[in-house]
């Protein structure tokens, strides 16, 4: 794991480069992530994907003042969602986050296998977004603020829609990735980020 206490992020390719084809335009992004003490006023963020015009398309924070609070901002609109189960004052407590997203299907949310964001209609285009870890911020870095305190064990991006069942799969078998995914995911996992 990566402990993060504010000011760090990770960079990651623009998502249109990271498509499996033309007409890939579906995705999965999901973090092993734990909270802790946040020194500052800021809802710490797990990612955003900021397009060249500075608007939001996507991007994940929590709450630095409710343990079980996560807010989504998905193309500039903030939805807020309470899940019983998080503790983000807890940080030797795991929980995998999902985010599955696509220009047509939409957006929903996971936290393990609860779902904290119900699937919206609502497209969200990031092609030409990069994909900032840790952090709100643009690519330019002219917005670069709303860094993660806690830690962050592995983010991995599918480049599909992953089933429930296989979200339910993961979080109760955090260990099968690593030993399995070649012969269940191969085609579809395009980022894996052990962060150890």
């Amino acid at each position: 794991s990566l402990h993060f206490q504010g000011g760090s992020w990770i960079e990651i390719a623009r998502m249109d480069s990271m498509k499996m084809g033309a007409n890939a335009n579906e995705y999965t992004l999901q973090f092993w992530v734990s909270g802790g003490e946040v020194d500052t006023n800021d809802a710490p963020a797990f990612f955003s994907l900021i397009d060249p015009q500075d608007n939001i398309k996507l991007a994940l924070f929590r709450d630095r003042g409710n343990p079980s609070t996560i807010t989504s901002i998905v193309n500039s609109f903030n939805f807020v969602s309470t899940v019983n189960e998080l503790d983000w004052s807890d940080s030797d407590e795991f929980y995998l986050i999902s985010i599955l997203f696509s220009d047509t299907q939409g957006l929903m949310g996971y936290v393990n296998e609860t779902v904290f964001l119900p699937k919206t209609n609502d497209p969200v285009l990031i092609g030409d977004s990069k994909l900032m870890i840790g952090t709100k911020a643009n690519e330019e870095r002219t917005i670069l603020e709303n860094f993660w305190y806690g830690y962050i064990d592995e983010i991995r991006l599918w480049n599909t829609w992953l089933s429930d069942s296989t979200i339910q799969f993961q979080s109760e078998h955090p260990d099968k990735l690593g030993d399995y995914y070649r012969y269940t995911y191969q085609d579809s996992l395009i980022g894996l980020w052990r962060l150890n």
